[in-house]
């Protein structure tokens, strides 16, 4: 969960989950790493759009631009 990852920049937010971590860029994707055991990790490809990210014991979510 401590391992960055390599040439993460521009991030806006930042959550952490029970044994993994995501970030917020600024252009509205979203990175995770950490333990994957339940593919809380795997952001869907096409993901656009964030601005906001929370990481949940083993579940991550997302607010997309226009559903607050």
């Amino acid at each position: 969960q401590c391992d960055v990852p390599t040439g993460l920049t521009d991030v806006v937010g930042i959550s952490g989950g029970g044994y993994h971590s995501l970030a917020l860029k600024k252009d509205g994707t979203v990175v995770a790493w950490g333990w994957n055991n339940y593919q809380q990790c795997d952001v869907p490809t096409g993901l656009t759009d964030v601005v906001g990210i929370s990481g949940g014991g083993s579940h991550s979510l997302v607010i997309k631009k226009g559903q607050q």
